[in-house]
């Protein structure tokens, strides 16, 4: 695995420098690459190029070491040609140790890093130091480490060098559960990949700039993971895919677009049919492995000023990624103890950026405008080379820390230790040498010994119970409470489902109480229009009768009363016949009306019927769902109780073992004693008389020799009990 960083320098055809290279404006266009008279295909194309490099870097004294890069024959360049498995360099640059190191048409972007950011670089670096000494101590030239050991110690620091870049392109990859539910607020995740990684933030500020651009650029990086968490972002900034997902990705290239900007995401080096033609590459991840025959086919085939397609390199100062870009060629176990000393030496500096070092907004606008214009160089000031230190000074400085280290845990004697141990001195000192005897002495001091460190152990284990009893407790009345409000909630939530559900059901049936009373009042309006025109049209009959009453009067024909009486009952018969047809329209519309009333009726008692049946189902439901809550909640209660008493039992249980086992030792030490207690010969007796009193001792004062040894002389206990009498006592 070959770490690259990079920084923005020139390419293969440079234009002269001016006061200004940060700023676009100032670089000359002017001077046109050389291209031959006739125009060949590009597979045969050669490329001459006479031009100098100019760099305008800082240059620092930096001493002889191991550390000078290989030096690469260079010179005139000549006739060379491109294949699509094989990149051809004209001029290759003399590298400064310590500098970037970068291949033509190859560019750099230095970037800062967040100081949260920096908190999950400094978390695994600290997590990684015991492997980090481990990896430095074994692969000395004068360790005797297995193959096997080796081995496992390098795939270790490779897995360190993996996470410290994860850090350094998205925080995120270091945790194994961020890919789960990917498809959630893709918005919320892009603004955050934005917050956590300066690459991602400079994306995002490339891409408000060039939305409205036609460009087509890859970003690369190393696998899968990292892959899908580019395309998450691009779907967060609005882009989608260009094609089915599950379409692209073995020989069609993953691309998003939206609108004219297009992006391709690449994870490794298969040949792909691109989307359309690119106009650079963006490097994510250092680990990208841009040699490949893939990738420069890719370069080769979609040229830019007759050149190879740019690559440009985002890359975080003074990270472990731009300290392996750093690093000249040398064998990988020697690279790896390099790489490994500089990340943890220049840990406090990472993302630290030189002074005249150009901002992620600065520098989001110099790479539009180098992909919009087609300049035959682009100047920006390069990178200050790293300072490296000899293998002598490396080893010199290893050494004095590693000694200085030791002697510190040396003399890190515990404050308390040192105060026991004087005082448990004090002790010792103070008492009269007189009057300890050699089978008393380092028995009494072993005792007092393991009687404070006892009793410490004792008060850690009683303080260590009480805050897990205290945190147990927080954590059961947390949990009740938020019981108790999703309790309430759900009884809130119940309350304005029910009051929800009853203005539903009031509003359903003010609307059908309407309809109804519209469609009988339809009724009476036509009721209402048809007696008018009857009215009408018996008031124009009324008038030609009368025209024609009058017209016989005026003739005088027939005889008046007779004819009066037959209008008479044409008068009756007709009011009669227009009351029965009323009554009958009358009998007509109550039978409609009562039809429709009982059609009403029976619709509502089918629903509400419905609507009964369906609340004693839920309410069955509830009460099971009640039920089966209590069960769980009283079998949670028990063996939560349960387990609080066996644990409590397990502690009794230790501590009764621990105190018969501290009994059996006292016990063992006083016979101890009493063995190696001094007697009192018999030639050293005075004749005494031969009756045995109270105030008489025929013999030494040990156990059951009487004068007071607790065995019948009036409860006055001797020595031999009072000793055991001490190891007894319950603590």
């Amino acid at each position: 695995m070959e770490d690259k960083q990079l920084h923005l320098r020139q390419p293969a055809y440079s234009a002269p420098a001016s006061e200004t290279p940060s700023s676009v404006g100032d670089i000359d266009a002017a001077v046109p690459p050389y291209s031959p008279e006739t125009i060949v295909p590009l597979s045969v194309r050669t490329e001459n190029d006479n031009m100098s490099h100019s760099h305008t870097a800082v240059h620092h004294d930096h001493p002889e070491s191991l550390l000078q890069p290989s030096h690469l024959s260079h010179g005139e360049s000549g006739m060379q040609t491109i294949q699509p498995s094989a990149l051809t360099v004209g001029n290759v640059e003399e590298h400064q140790p310590g500098s970037v190191r970068l291949g033509p048409a190859e560019f750099a972007v230095t970037l800062p890093m967040d100081s949260r950011v920096k908190d999950d670089y400094e978390r695994v670096l600290t997590s990684a130091a015991p492997d980090m000494r481990n990896f430095l101590s074994k692969m000395g030239s004068n360790s005797s480490a297995s193959d096997f050991e080796r081995e496992t110690l390098q795939s270790k620091i490779y897995g360190v060098i993996s996470r410290l870049n994860n850090v350094a392109i998205h925080p995120d990859l270091n945790i194994s559960h961020h890919l789960k539910d990917p498809d959630s607020d893709l918005e919320k995740q892009a603004s955050w990949a934005e917050y956590s990684s300066t690459k991602f933030l400079l994306l995002g500020n490339l891409i408000e700039l060039a939305s409205t651009h036609e460009l087509h650029v890859i970003l690369a990086v190393e696998n899968a993971d990292k892959q899908a968490i580019v395309e998450r972002y691009l779907r967060g900034k609005g882009f989608t895919y260009t094609r089915p997902r599950e379409e692209m990705g073995s020989h069609l290239e993953v691309s998003l677009t939206r609108g004219p900007l297009s992006f391709g995401v690449h994870c490794n080096d298969s040949v792909r049919d691109l989307y359309r033609a690119p106009s650079a590459i963006i490097a994510l991840d250092t680990a990208f492995n841009h040699k490949s025959p893939a990738v420069e086919h890719l370069r080769t085939t979609y040229t830019r000023n007759s050149g190879l397609l740019p690559v440009i390199w985002l890359i975080v100062s003074n990270a472990c990624e731009h300290i392996g870009r750093c690093l000249p060629d040398m064998p990988e176990l020697e690279r790896l103890q390099f790489l490994l000393h500089y990340t943890s030496r220049l840990h406090d500096e990472v993302g630290d950026l030189q002074d005249d070092a150009l901002g992620v907004p600065e520098h989001a606008e110099e790479i539009l405008n180098y992909l919009l214009h087609n300049f035959a160089a682009w100047q920006v000031p390069l990178i200050e080379p790293l300072h490296f230190l000899s293998s002598g000074e490396m080893e010199s400085s290893t050494s004095s820390s590693d000694e200085s280290q030791g002697a510190t845990q040396k003399r890190s004697l515990p404050e308390d230790d040192h105060d026991e141990y004087q005082s448990k001195r004090t002790k010792v000192d103070s008492q009269d040498p007189s009057q300890l005897t050699q089978s008393t002495k380092g028995p009494s001091q072993s005792l007092d010994r393991d009687l404070q460190s006892l009793e410490r152990n004792l008060v850690q284990m009683k303080n260590t119970h009480a805050a897990e009893k205290a945190q147990l407790q927080n954590d059961l009345n947390e949990m009740r409470s938020r019981f108790q409000e999703m309790e309430n909630a759900l009884s809130t939530l119940q309350h304005r489902y029910e009051s929800r559900t009853n203005d539903l059901h009031k509003t359903r049936q003010e609307r059908d109480n309407i309809t109804t009373s519209k469609a009988s009042l339809e009724q009476r309006v036509e009721k209402s229009r048809e007696d008018v025109t009857k009215l009408k049209e018996e008031r124009t009959q009324l008038q030609n009768e009368l025209e024609a009453t009058r017209r016989e009067l005026k003739e005088g024909g027939g005889t008046l009363s007779e004819l009066e009486t037959a209008r008479e009952e044409n008068r009756r018969l007709t009011k009669e016949v227009a009351s029965l047809e009323r009554k009958a329209d009358y009998e007509r519309n109550q039978a409609e009306y009562t039809r429709e009333q009982y059609q009403t009726a029976s619709n509502a008692a089918a629903q509400a019927g419905n609507e009964l049946r369906q609340l004693q189902t839920e309410n069955e439901t509830l009460k099971r769902r009640v039920e089966g809550d209590v069960c769980r909640l009283r079998e949670i209660t028990n063996q939560s109780d349960s387990e609080r008493h066996i644990a409590r039992i397990t502690e009794l249980e230790l501590i009764v073992v621990s105190r018969d086992d501290f009994i059996r030792k006292k016990e063992d030490e006083l016979r101890e004693i009493r063995k190696n207690r001094p007697s009192t010969r018999s030639t050293s007796t005075q004749p005494r008389s031969p009756k045995w009193a109270a105030a008489s001792r025929p013999t030494s004062p040990g156990v059951n020799n009487g004068n007071g040894n607790g065995n019948g002389n009036n409860g006055l206990a001797g020595r031999g009990s009072a000793l055991r009498y001490s190891s007894e006592v319950s603590l």
